[in-house]
């Protein structure tokens, strides 16, 4: 009897083990479902942070400049952490500035004659110089009475010109030539154009006018304009650059092309080498600073943008600093600083050879590193994507390791679409190239924009159509 009992009690223990056994895999069961749920939901997490992170990233990356950075993003920044607050206003010895002292035209001497009765002659005086503009006249209107005549041989009818009485339109050349600064220098509005005007000079103009005007004085400008782009394309050395710009709506592409002397604008509608191709002629004597964008592959000499690069690593190395960083930093930064200095000590020329393969090769070793992080990975690749670019500064007279001189010219443009946002039409934007590119090759050549414009509208006016 006491065998049976206990084999009964082995199946009681058995099948208590079971169905402990089963409520232990139902729990496992349940453990991994939510195991599975929590891993889907840390997949769609890590899938959204990223998809924050590189919406951030079009707001505030190494191309942001400081000024539209964030604060908690400037604190955190390894140079402003460091750097020492310097005292306000100018050292102790200094001239005071760079502006040229005044030429005085008149002297006025200011005494309280109703008082020197009581007060005396004076004991001494303070001298100010301050200067003023004229009071704004307002608008002046002039008639002209434009003889005619009749050409004996052909019988067509020959009107006389002047040179402040425009051909077409009712403003002359001082008022274009005004408008056309607060146009394109001072990025104004047909609108904020002409509250300026009716404030200066009494006169209201309808946006559709100061358009027209614009227009007018980008015909009279395009000469220029196209003897620029001959000029910039003549040269050994020029700087080339590119960015969007809206055109109704529409996505287009603006161009410029940079030289000490010259600055040359153009817009198309997609970005394409056949437009650079169609307005640069490339040989081996000629050397094209430019970001290294694919539009450019086909250029023969090249300068890469060091100031490119450099951003990129030392975006990364004040976001973290982490030991490959901070080696792809001293590789990178390190490489254009040795360049600079070897430059400072000998012209550029065949001479650096040795020095430049040395500086290569150690460049190349670092890139080719086994990087754990992936940015990193991302500006080794920059870097060696079109590597024989990067040192052509240190052969060619000329060449300058940035695209700094472009980037400057390219941001009056910059300033210009802030403003407006876009242009209502293409022929708006081929106007504003044209004049901007003839204003800044002016300012370049140390020109008044304001009256070398006057001139050359009064040239145009004095043509004879006979």
């Amino acid at each position: 009897m006491s065998t049976i009992s206990e084999i009964e009690n082995v199946k009681e223990r058995v099948k208590e083990l079971e169905r402990e056994n089963q409520a232990l895999r139902q729990q496992v069961l349940l453990k991994d479902a939510i195991i599975h749920k929590l891993q889907e939901k840390i997949t769609l997490l890590e899938q959204h942070v990223l998809y924050l992170d590189n919406k951030l990233r079009r707001y505030i990356n190494e191309n942001t400049p400081s000024s539209k950075k964030p604060e908690w993003e400037k604190r955190k920044s390894p140079d402003r952490i460091l750097k020492e607050k310097k005292p306000l206003g100018k050292p102790t010895g200094s001239n005071g500035g760079t502006r040229e002292t005044p030429r005085v035209i008149e002297d006025r001497i200011i005494r309280m004659y109703g008082y020197e009765d009581y007060l005396g002659m004076p004991i001494g005086f303070v001298e100010r110089i301050v200067g003023d503009i004229p009071a704004t006249p307002k608008m002046s209107w002039v008639r002209y009475l434009l003889a005619q005549y009749r050409d004996p041989a052909t019988g067509d009818i020959i009107t006389s010109v002047d040179p402040s009485c425009p051909q077409e339109g009712i403003l002359g050349p001082n008022i274009r030539a005004l408008i056309a600064i607060l146009r394109e220098q001072a990025n104004m509005s047909e609108g904020q154009t002409n509250k300026i005007l009716n404030s200066l000079y009494g006169i209201s103009l309808a946006p559709a006018t100061i358009e027209a005007e614009v227009s007018r004085t980008s015909s009279v400008l395009l000469p220029f304009y196209n003897h620029i782009g001959t000029e910039v394309d003549d040269l050994p050395v020029k700087h080339s650059d590119e960015t969007g710009q809206s055109v109704n709506g529409e996505n287009w592409c603006m161009y410029c092309f940079s030289t000490q002397k010259h600055a040359y604008f153009f817009c198309e509608k997609k970005k394409n080498s056949s437009h650079i191709k169609s307005r640069l002629g490339d040989d081996w004597n000629k050397v094209l600073e430019c970001d290294g964008h694919s539009i450019y592959t086909w250029w023969h000499a090249k300068q890469r943008c060091w100031g490119h690069a450099v951003r990129k690593e030392k975006w990364l190395i004040d976001e973290m600093q982490t030991e490959e960083r901070i080696m792809l930093h001293d590789a990178i930064s390190g490489t254009l600083e040795k360049c600079i200095t070897l430059l400072d000590k000998s012209p550029p020329g065949a001479s650096n050879i040795w020095d430049v393969l040395c500086l290569k090769n150690r460049l190349w070793e670092t890139l080719n590193y086994k990087w754990q992080d992936k940015n990193c990975q991302k500006v080794a690749d920059y870097m060696k994507n079109g590597w024989d670019n990067w040192f052509t500064f240190m052969f060619v007279e000329g060449v300058e390791p940035t695209n700094n001189l472009n980037e400057r010219d390219i941001r009056k443009h910059a300033m210009k679409r802030k403003a407006s946002g876009t242009f209502r039409s293409e022929e708006g934007l081929n106007n504003h190239c044209i004049i901007l590119s003839v204003f800044e090759t002016w300012r370049k050549n140390g020109e008044d924009a304001y009256s070398k414009l006057v001139e050359q509208i009064k040239i145009d006016n004095s043509k004879n159509k006979w």
